[in-house]
């Protein structure tokens, strides 16, 4: 009877999400209304393109039931990092300076358009849960917890609101010239990843103990945005956050970004295991780095979401031959 339940909710789960999907149809920009087509968080060609093997490449996906939630997926270059954000006028036209020609990662504006795209494709994964969680609720009470999925919307919402003050102030610094964040770039030894997200600086502790003492979430929190993808014969490793923010994580990002490369490469490594899901890989290094100890990405992903102090660091690195022995033995000493 468990498997059955549990076949029913899968099925209903998936559903919902897919019906979430189709629902966001209408073009980002704050000034059209014309349907959204698919668009790649970071561009297919020259970017992605250098992870694509036989068509494909590796992004983590989630089934919430199955033992391990997190799990590798082998999917079309077409259909990876890809989300419905612009409409074709503007998917072309806003992107042009970072996707005909050569990029030049000294202009400000360019570095601001990634990090448009990397808040857009957040605000489309909320809006899905969001919109999903109501779906469960109106047809499948009987096999999911209404107060549950309400609390996860109310999370939603909430995280909505928060990327829609940042995006006002990108929209405002594309349309003035203005320059409201401070971004990083450099290059390192080119790797098999490209990552596109933003986590807050402040910890799941620090934020719960704001709101006891003051009554209230939080309003600001400070965004650390970072990208990562192959361009060229390097990587491009680039770091940014809210000018407005400078006294409070600038010396955190400086202890990322100014590393050196083994060490950052590690820092880089808990990153992507703890905090930002949006990534995806080329086959060679699935196979030969995270295949055999692909068991270890849903175990941190459960770790990270008990665990308050999202800026601890553990010594591993997914870059190193060894990593699925540093795991093991991170397992040991987490459990």
């Amino acid at each position: 009877m468990h498997t059955q339940i549990n076949i029913r909710k899968a099925k209903a789960w998936q559903e919902a999400k897919l019906t979430a999907i189709k629902l966001i149809k209408t073009c980002f920009h704050p000034e059209c209304d014309k349907p959204a087509i698919n668009s790649h968080i970071l561009q297919k060609n020259g970017i992605l393109s250098e992870l694509e093997e036989d068509g494909h490449v590796f992004q983590m996906e989630i089934n919430p039931f199955e033992n391990d939630v997190h799990f590798f997926k082998q999917t079309g270059i077409n259909k990876a990092f890809s989300f419905n954000c612009f409409c074709p006028t503007h998917d072309t036209e806003l992107f042009s300076s970072i996707e005909t020609t050569e990029i030049d990662f000294s202009i400000y504006r360019n570095i601001l358009l990634f990090t448009l795209r990397t808040k857009y494709n957040e605000k489309f994964r909320k809006l899905v849960t969001d919109r999903q969680q109501e779906i469960l609720i109106e047809k499948h009470s009987d096999l999911f917890e209404a107060p549950h999925l309400l609390m996860i919307n109310q999370q939603e919402k909430l995280g909505i609101k928060d990327i829609e003050k940042t995006e006002k102030i990108i929209w405002h610094d594309l349309n003035t010239g203005d320059e409201s964040f401070v971004f990083l770039v450099r290059d390192i030894k080119k790797i098999q990843i490209c990552l596109s997200a933003f986590y807050n600086y402040e910890t799941s502790y620090e934020l719960g103990e704001y709101a006891r003492i003051n009554g209230k979430d939080k309003e600001n929190v400070s965004d650390i945005f970072i990208s990562v993808f192959p361009y060229k014969q390097k990587t491009k490793f680039m770091m940014g956050y809210k000018k407005r923010d400078e006294k409070t994580v600038k010396q955190y990002v400086n202890s990322i970004f100014k590393e050196s490369e083994n060490r950052l490469l590690s820092k880089l490594t808990n990153l992507l295991l703890f905090q930002c899901e949006t990534w995806v890989t080329s086959k060679n290094f699935y196979n030969n780095r995270i295949k055999k100890c692909e068991k270890y990405f849903s175990y941190a992903t459960d770790f990270s979401n008990a665990n308050d102090n999202e800026r601890v660091l553990f010594q591993i690195n997914l870059f190193k031959e060894n990593f699925c022995k540093q795991m093991k033995q991170w397992k040991i000493n987490n459990a």
